[in-house]
């Protein structure tokens, strides 16, 4: 899937999705405080039932495409099991699990090193879960309004959502150089490819100022003053949803402390 499809089938789950008429308070509510407790917690307990259950609302409340969530999690996926690899193999201390004999010294891979490892990667995969709720269930319209109700500053907003717009229009554009050097032999070998991307980068700023410029002129011409103005009208969380996020996370957070001493080895 190319990026300005990513982007498109994102940006249609955030407006057509089950939740999408949910206030989106109540959603980021519950991402970012089952976010901040799943990554809190020391065992790997609590973020897998993060897990499951940000999964099991994007996928069963909100009926997102199982393609496209799924699909948002290959690449960090991919990412975080060669790091944690790393740690459970180069990390830890106390009591080894292997020690592997080398020429020059001893080779510990450790039970602290390999608990570290799978902690990590279900606290990581996790709090994506969480993000991609949020993201694929609310729209960025709806967010740039919540922040600005939490008077966060005007500036930050407008940026934020300028730059959510325009990173996959250059990831766009980075594709379709990439594919115009490699039909000119533009990266035929090592040294070529260092030149090649070097053209690439620059050739890039110019389009990303040339972009900006003519972003401008648009947003100028159609009575842009300063200010981004978008329509206010979600709906009130309600309280009772409100108040059952807030004991399903005293609850996660009791959890935490009933499985302090769970261990993987």
């Amino acid at each position: 899937m190319s990026h300005s499809d990513l982007y498109a089938e994102v940006d249609r789950s955030a407006y057509t999705n089950a939740l999408a008429k949910n206030s989106p308070i109540t959603k980021t509510f519950f991402a970012l405080s089952a976010l901040a407790i799943g990554v809190s917690a020391q065992s790997f307990v609590v973020p897998i039932i993060v897990f499951i259950l940000c999964t099991c609302l994007s996928l069963g409340f909100a009926k997102v495409k199982p393609r496209l969530y799924l699909g948002l999690f290959v690449y960090p996926t991919l990412m975080l099991i060669l790091s944690c690899i790393i740690l459970a193999l180069f990390f830890g201390s106390g009591q080894s699990l292997i020690d592997i004999p080398l020429p020059w010294t001893t080779w510990a891979i450790y039970k602290s090193g390999i608990s570290i490892s799978v902690n990590t990667f279900f606290r990581v995969e996790g709090a994506l879960s969480c993000l991609f709720f949020l993201v694929l269930t609310t729209s960025i319209n709806d967010l740039c309004v919540l922040l600005r109700r939490i008077h966060m500053p005007q500036v930050m907003v407008e940026m934020s959502m300028m730059i959510y717009r325009y990173i996959f229009l250059f990831l766009e554009i980075t594709e379709k150089m990439i594919l115009a050097q490699k039909l000119r032999l533009r990266r035929s070998g090592w040294l070529s490819s260092i030149r090649s991307l070097a053209m690439l980068i620059g050739s890039l700023f110019i389009r990303t100022l040339d972009q900006g410029e003519r972003t401008l002129v648009a947003m100028t011409a159609r009575g842009y003053g300063g200010e981004i103005r978008i329509l206010d009208d979600f709906p009130a969380p309600r309280k009772i949803a409100l108040l059952g996020i807030a004991f399903f996370d005293v609850l996660l957070i009791v959890l935490i402390f009933l499985t302090l001493n769970i261990g993987v080895v």
